[in-house]
């Protein structure tokens, strides 16, 4: 099977945002079977034993208490986001959304016709005394955050922060989506849990997924939420037509959590990327010293550059392919099309030799201006 973006031979292009293929666990699956049942119709919110499996994991993983019942299985957080955006707003609806943000949920938003106003950002978040204003002004339907090894920018928010935004859903009433994919990718400490675990009367929904700590072809997620707000989701068609998401997937991590395998491979996983987000961003200091601003993030997937120096990214784009490095420009990423002086970086696709050549071809594209 061919990938869905196989890496180019001239170019070392850090904009990608994925798992590199050479990590990916073949092994751990050679041995595993399917039970009759997994390949039948399953249950609406997911295969019952994995979500139990699940739990009891997330439970260790979140120093916090999950159960079963506040989990569905999803096919990813795409998918998971496609179907709240049809199950909980109507084109036309407005969504609040932290700028920067994620590009593929801006995208994803403006196809169900939703209409994203910006929210500023400081060093711990979105920030509520923003927040609360749009909240009062447009009554959104709902609110997309990413707390954890934000994408891009690589922050994290603290608990007081995601407190603080609990409050602010559970206050008025709106849908509050915690975009998580990164939150069990920790390199020292562990962030503070998903916003899901803060308060159980808040309408609060933490989006998990195995893509980017397993493997993005299992196409296997979670949300996680209180009972009442998940049966809103759970009440779609989708799941009355063809059951539960991803059974087979689900049948084939499930004996691997229960066993430690699969937590055995993470933490590998989180030391490697941690040797090359280290060797990333030494890398990009040496060459670049105090030309820009890198905050250096406690796990993911991305480093955020912001040149001081009115360099702006997004001009070079094609002198960089010439250069032989890749990377995406800020205004991808932002609702209102600004951090022109911005590019996200991803160290998780390259190994280290790599990631040294295109510091040097970076560092040759942005020279003192």
């Amino acid at each position: 099977m061919a990938l869905q973006i196989p890496k180019p031979e001239e170019i070392i292009d850090l904009g990608i945002g994925q798992p590199d293929p050479d990590l990916l666990p073949t092994a751990l699956f050679r041995s595993l079977s399917l039970r009759r049942e997994d390949l039948a119709y399953g249950e609406e919110a997911g295969d019952g034993r994995f979500r139990y499996t699940l739990a009891n994991w997330l439970s260790g993983e979140y120093d916090h208490p999950v159960d079963a019942d506040q989990l569905m299985v999803t096919a990813g957080t795409s998918q998971a986001l496609d179907l709240i955006c049809t199950r909980l707003a109507r084109p036309g609806d407005t969504v609040l959304v932290e700028d920067p943000s994620y590009f593929i949920a801006l995208k994803l938003f403006a196809e169900h016709g939703l209409k994203p106003v910006a929210i500023a950002m400081d060093d711990q978040g979105i920030r509520p005394d923003l927040l609360e204003p749009a909240l009062q002004q447009h009554q959104p339907a709902f609110i997309y955050t990413i707390p954890s090894y934000h994408n891009p920018t690589g922050v994290t928010q603290p608990s007081e922060r995601r407190e603080q935004l609990v409050a602010l859903a559970k206050r008025y009433h709106c849908p509050l989506l915690a975009d998580e994919v990164y939150q069990c990718l920790y390199f020292d400490r562990k962030p503070p849990p998903p916003l899901a675990c803060y308060d159980p009367q808040a309408p609060v929904l933490s989006l998990g997924s195995f893509s980017k700590i397993l493997a993005p072809g299992l196409r296997l997620g979670w949300i996680q939420g209180s009972e009442a707000t998940l049966l809103s989701l759970l009440s779609s068609p989708l799941f009355k037509s063809g059951g539960g998401l991803a059974p087979v997937s689900s049948a084939l991590v499930e004996p691997l959590i229960a066993n430690g395998e699969f937590q055995q491979y993470l933490v590998g996983l989180r030391q490697t990327y941690r040797s090359r987000l280290d060797l990333l961003y030494r890398g990009l200091c040496s060459a670049f010293g105090g030309r820009v601003q890198i905050a250096r993030p406690d796990g993911g997937y991305f480093l955020w550059v912001s040149f001081t120096d009115g360099n702006e990214p997004i001009r070079r784009l094609e002198a960089a392919k010439a250069e032989g490095v890749g990377y995406f420009a800020g205004p991808l990423f932002s609702a209102d099309k600004g951090c022109a002086n911005s590019m996200r970086l991803c160290f998780a696709w390259y190994p280290e030799t790599e990631l040294t050549t295109a510091c040097n071809r970076l560092a040759s594209l942005f020279e003192a201006r």
